[in-house]
């Protein structure tokens, strides 16, 4: 999911309250009003490169700065920033929730969690912090835990339209789609530009089938993020309901272009290909995602055709075998089995009596 939408608010409340947090040396500093938050990220940075040339171990500065970066989606730089406002507050919990932040965007959630829990432990109390722990939780699949925090979160801050959007998050992982939905649209209710509820409402109501309902939220989403990977993927499946399947092929690819991981697209692709009688390409989509779809009968015959095509008959012969096991009913399944065990097994002509023979001639 993209991070820079998300922790604009998360900087907003960080800015803040690092702000408060200011020691002696960031005090004797009048010069530059750090405490104005203001819309222009490149302002806010030139500012605070002044103050830290000013006062260079005044750890809320580096703090602040990380935020900045972080929603430049400079990250690397964030992260050092972060280690240096961990390492001269002394482990406050608010430079230790910075940092939690910037490994989150750096995908390092197993290094981010323990940072969030010790931020917490400190008496660090923020709907942001509860947020960010529900959200880590969440990818871990601990939903009791995600579910706690993110209660957590409302307590402090009802209005607060990242914990609606997490909780529908939960709530679609957990089956509960109906309640999802409430709480996509709540969380829209309070920020209206918030891009993720859109492409999530999208999403179910395509898996839905709902396609007419689903394309408010999707042209809303694609105004706000039109390089988002998820949106093309679920264009291409409007496209194909509407029997469009030029329009549907561009934007599948274009969704795999932008994320190699969209495992639908992968599927469609594949199997258009593998009509089409492109094997190479088929395969390319296809043996990306087994793991997603090897419980799935189609698929299987697909792939093992594909496998068959390209004279890789040993993949074949495994593919058919997996193809039975999944569906025993398949009985073309097991005439394949039939037919490829006997290639694989027949002995092959002796090249060398051949050989013998045409020079004998």
């Amino acid at each position: 999911m993209p991070f820079k939408r998300l922790v604009n608010l998360w900087g907003l409340v960080l800015l803040l309250s690092v702000c408060a947090c200011t020691g002696e040396e960031a005090n004797s500093e009048q010069m530059v009003n750090l405490a104005e938050v203001k819309d222009d990220a490149d302002a806010q940075l030139k500012n605070l490169n002044t103050a830290i040339e000013q006062s260079k171990r005044d750890g809320s500065l580096y703090a602040r700065r990380a935020m900045v970066l972080l929603r430049k989606g400079e990250l690397e730089k964030a992260l050092q920033d972060a280690d240096d406002a961990v390492r001269l507050t002394k482990n406050q919990p608010s430079t230790l929730f910075v940092k939690a932040q910037v490994l989150r965007a750096l995908n390092r959630q197993e290094e981010a969690l323990p940072l969030a829990l010790q931020a917490e432990r400190n008496s660090y109390q923020s709907s942001s912090l509860y947020v960010l722990l529900g959200e880590l939780y969440l990818q871990r699949k601990e939903y009791k835990q995600a579910k706690e925090y993110l209660i957590k979160a409302q307590e402090l801050s009802p209005t607060d339209a990242y914990a609606y959007y997490y909780k529908g998050r939960l709530q679609e992982a957990t089956g509960d789609t109906a309640r999802a939905i409430q709480n996509y649209k709540l969380a829209l209710e309070q920020l209206p530009e918030f891009m993720q509820p859109q492409r999530e409402l999208a999403g179910i109501l395509v898996s839905r089938k709902d396609f007419e309902a689903a394309k408010p939220y999707l042209q809303a989403a694609e105004k706000m993020e039109p390089n988002d990977a998820r949106l093309w993927y679920y264009r291409g499946l409007v496209y194909q309901s509407a029997q469009k399947q030029d329009s549907a092929l561009f934007s599948f690819n274009r969704a795999v272009a932008l994320n190699d991981t969209i495992h639908g697209a992968h599927f469609i692709l594949g199997m258009d290909a593998y009509k089409q009688g492109n094997t190479e390409a088929a395969l390319g989509h296809l043996e990306k995602v087994y793991p997603k779809y090897k419980q799935e009968p189609k698929y299987l015959s697909t792939l093992a055709g594909a496998y068959e095509r390209s004279g890789q008959n040993v993949k074949a012969l495994q593919t058919y075998q997996r193809l039975v096991e999944v569906e025993p009913r398949y009985s073309y399944g097991y005439q394949a089995i039939s037919r490829l065990k006997y290639k694989l097994t027949r002995p092959t002509p002796d090249s060398t009596a051949v050989q013998r023979e045409t020079i004998e001639q």
